[in-house]
């Protein structure tokens, strides 16, 4: 996680505030793995950790535009771990209430003595002690004035999305939606053997998790789905009856395009671009023992550990594959599930780094290839056939863009309304499902369902 050692106090190496800044300093070159990272965590300490990562890139936009108030230089002359200890710092100066502002400005100062051998201290001593003096004094934008800035920044998005959403959605749609992303996303469980049916099959599980201290509701829309919170969540592989295979960590958006699928027991079923599994694993659930489900993915390690969650669940109807979805080694399948790659704008609340990784001219190069999976999927389904498109974005180019096209150049398709299958309140106007956060409660997420002409 680089090299924090520090000289000095010997409990900053093993400081639960200083692996927070080694992930955020990780977080461009890899998705942000929390177990991997926090496995020799304790409870309180993986918390702490959680908090301070996910809320500081949560809130970076605004954490910029303090600092940006307080720097005599620009925030990205500085070396990325200055940056990142300033805004960590800021975070728990402006969004934490426990710790004290004086704990806080100390450990930030000793971090960087630390890790840069004395220098850079004085600066972030000075920008933090000023910060404190002078947060009052702070004239955010006005949403009168400017209302781009105003969600810019006050509710901490890429400026260009926020002008997309404006410019779409109008301004009070946008900024529910921009609030609901920058609410911890609740650990969803996918009860095994409930899905597809109503059952107290999870009562015993959910007493179980309930004896631990975690709040746990039933999910909104489905059966199979579970919402655990509380304070101190620990990571999923410690709940009762995870290594029992009892459930499957997936959010109920996600659980609603294998009930949109509808997949027919017995049947051969293909999904493409399967890694981690959450849609392979329901699919297999829902379509029974006699039916195969065939897992592929470019992604050799990912299927390693989609594996791992075949074995868990003891699942004997899914085998993976390692192919390129746009050349698919099989096919003639009665379902073909294309969960293409995508901006992932429908889950910056369960992935608040996404929000700065992605870029606008990410769209272009995306939905060519959206378009090439989709049209290897639709060789592969056979006649009679199934075909679902899905993505974890909000993006109309990754949506209903993909699937107008689609069917206004394929004869052979059309689209099989989702209301058929899913309450109305989840269907959009063209009759896919579509998902949003801020009034769903679960993740933003498409899907649309296509059927493929019997053959003469």
């Amino acid at each position: 996680m680089g090299n924090y050692a520090g000289r000095g106090k010997g409990s900053l190496v093993s400081s639960p505030r200083l692996l927070a800044l080694a992930m955020l300093d990780r977080w461009k070159e890899t998705d942000l793995d929390w177990d991997r990272h926090l496995d020799a965590c304790s409870s309180k300490d993986r918390a702490l950790v959680r908090q301070l990562v996910s809320g500081t890139l949560r809130m970076q936009g605004k954490i910029d535009y303090y600092l940006g108030l307080f720097l005599r230089q620009r925030l990205s002359a500085l070396p990325q771990r200055v940056r990142n200890i300033l805004r960590m710092a800021v975070f728990q100066l402006k969004f934490c209430d426990r710790i004290p502002d004086y704990a806080i400005v100390y450990d930030s100062v000793e971090f960087t003595k630390n890790i840069y051998q004395g220098s850079y201290g004085p600066l972030v001593n000075g920008v933090l002690r000023n910060l404190i003096r002078k947060w009052d004094n702070v004239t955010l934008p006005s949403a009168e004035i400017d209302s781009l800035s105003f969600l810019t920044v006050n509710y901490s998005h890429p400026e260009w999305l926020v002008k997309r959403y404006l410019d779409r959605f109008g301004f009070h749609f946008t900024q529910s939606l921009l609030e609901a992303n920058n609410i911890q996303a609740p650990l969803v469980l996918r009860l095994e053997e409930a899905c597809g049916k109503k059952t107290s099959e999870g009562s015993v599980l959910r007493r179980k998790i309930e004896e631990g201290g975690l709040e746990v509701r039933e999910g909104r829309f489905l059966p199979e789905a579970l919402v655990v919170t509380g304070a101190g969540l620990p990571r999923a592989s410690l709940l009762p009856g995870y290594s029992e295979g009892l459930f499957y960590v997936q959010d109920e958006a996600a659980m609603l395009v294998a009930h949109l699928a509808a997949p027919v027991p017995g049947s051969l079923i293909f999904d493409f671009c399967a890694a981690p599994g959450g849609k392979s694993t329901h699919l297999a659930r829902l379509a029974g023992k006699d039916s195969l489900v065939v897992a592929s993915d470019l992604n050799r390690k990912r299927l390693e550990k989609l594996n791992e969650n075949i074995q868990r669940l003891g699942l004997n109807n899914l085998r993976l594959l390692v192919c390129d979805a746009r050349l698919p080694a099989t096919l003639g399948a009665g379902l073909v599930l294309c969960d293409v790659p995508c901006t992932g704008t429908g889950v910056l609340r369960r992935k608040p780094e996404l929000r700065w990784r992605i870029k606008q001219k990410d769209l272009a190069g995306l939905t060519e290839l959206q378009r090439e999976i989709l049209e290897a999927g639709a060789d592969a389904c056979a006649p009679g056939g199934t075909l679902v498109y899905s993505t974890c974005s909000l993006e109309p180019e990754e949506n209903w863009g993909i699937v107008s096209s689609f069917l206004a150049g394929r004869d052979d398709f059309h689209l099989d309304p989702a209301d058929k299958y899913l309450k109305n309140e989840l269907v959009s106007g063209e009759g896919c499902l579509a998902t949003f956060p801020n009034v769903h409660g679960i993740d933003g997420a498409f899907a649309a369902r296509l059927v493929r002409k019997p053959a003469a």
